[in-house]
């Protein structure tokens, strides 16, 4: 909640959120009660979309929030083009300015005539004029404008919506839901796609090399495992990365599973820890970071995973998949040898590490285990020297007597 708070405070919400609540209608007092003072208040609008997005975001069925949304913002705007007409009116004197046409003077009958409610006639003619109830021609090319322009917008909210409607069918617990609800509004909100991979295969392979190498190509050449590699080798190799989400608390790999694919921390932050719900974290891994390139290619074996990883919140990984690198490597004999041969040197220097490590831990355990038994005959002949002599009962009670 102090996280939440905080992020809140710093944010531009928050900023509008203080203007509209100035009380700038105590001003009233002196000018009279005059609308411009309470401008102000508009500055709530972004809360009022944000709130449509958060509740159709976490209720159950969004199609009434949508429908609801829907019909806020349509009552509204004929609220405002109500406002318009009426000040058109009033311009006009209220139909009572007269006008010539044909040698003939005509009153204005298309604005209010000042008879009856005014906001209710206004509201009426605006209405009718918005739902073309009045003979008017119905909005076609307006309405493909915006239908095409939330196209991907709703092919993603009706994915989503036959997804959650499956999980539900198949009483799949509410925690599952919600992460499947939360992976796909962080999706949305990152890639504007549920399928970056398929928006890029429309376009020309060379067209689709430039953009992947603009984008991973500095990250990829970055990995220890392919330095020095042949820039076409590395060229075909980032069409192959992928990027996937993961969402806060998901295990991306566990100690001792078979690995088949390398890892390009892209955006996020993981940990290694002792286990899945285990709380004790030994290193994090951020923007940039590598791991699981050995087990690409399982130089002796080597195709374990040596560690528990877990997002901790957000992330976005970058993953290169065995079979994807063999696709590649086989073109490429001369650089399959140089990974090979960077394999074992990496290998040979992480056993060289473990062995430091366990040689100075068992020299330190020696060592201590040699001082406690070189002090101990020493500490024992204190206490014996130092512990009062045990008499027994009898010779207590003897003695009280004496």
């Amino acid at each position: 909640m102090k996280e939440t708070a905080k992020r809140y405070l710093h944010s531009n919400i928050f900023k509008l959120d203080i203007l509209s609540l100035m009380p700038f209608d105590i001003m009233y007092i002196w000018t009279g009660p005059i609308a411009a003072w309470r401008a102000l208040r508009m500055c709530k609008l972004p809360s009022f979309w944000q709130l449509f997005s958060l509740l159709d975001r976490s209720v159950s069925n969004p199609y009434i929030i949508r429908i609801t949304k829907t019909l806020a913002y349509m009552i509204y705007l004929i609220h405002c083009n109500s406002c318009v007409y009426y000040m058109l009116s009033a311009w006009q004197a209220f139909g009572q300015i007269a006008y010539r046409m044909n040698n003939k003077w005509y009153l204005n009958k298309w604005v209010y005539n000042n008879q009856g409610n005014a906001y209710i006639r206004c509201f009426y003619f605006t209405t009718a004029v918005a739902t073309s109830t009045g003979n008017n021609p119905a909005p076609t090319n307006i309405r493909d404008i915006v239908s095409n322009a939330n196209r991907n917008r709703e092919q993603y909210r009706r994915c989503m919506d036959q997804v959650l409607s499956e999980c539900k069918r198949l009483g799949l617990s509410k925690d599952t839901i919600d992460r499947v609800r939360d992976w796909f509004i962080y999706t949305w909100q990152k890639q504007k796609t549920l399928d970056e991979k398929k928006l890029i295969e429309e376009l020309p392979l060379k067209l689709q090399t430039d953009l992947a190498l603009s984008v991973h190509y500095n990250t990829l050449s970055k990995v220890q495992l392919f330095q020095d590699c042949d820039r076409a080798f590395l060229r075909e190799l980032v069409l192959k990365l992928r990027p996937v989400i993961f969402l806060p608390g998901d295990m991306i790999c566990k100690k001792g599973d078979v690995g088949k694919e390398m890892y390009i921390v892209n955006d996020g932050i993981l940990q290694v820890v002792d286990g899945e719900q285990s709380t004790k974290v030994f290193a994090e891994l951020t923007e940039g970071s590598v791991f699981g390139e050995i087990s690409l290619l399982a130089i002796g074996g080597n195709n374990r995973r040596t560690a528990n990883i877990r997002s901790k919140g957000y992330s976005t990984l970058f993953v290169l998949s065995k079979e994807d690198l063999n696709d590649v490597i086989k073109d490429y004999p001369d650089a399959q040898k140089l990974l090979e041969r960077k394999a074992k040197a990496m290998l040979r220097k992480d056993e060289k590490v473990k062995k430091e490590k366990t040689s100075a831990k068992k020299n330190l355990e020696e060592k201590c285990s040699l001082t406690t038994h070189i002090n101990t005959p020493k500490l024992m002949d204190t206490e014996n020297d130092n512990t009062p002599k045990i008499r027994s009962i009898d010779t207590v009670i003897v003695d009280g007597i004496r």
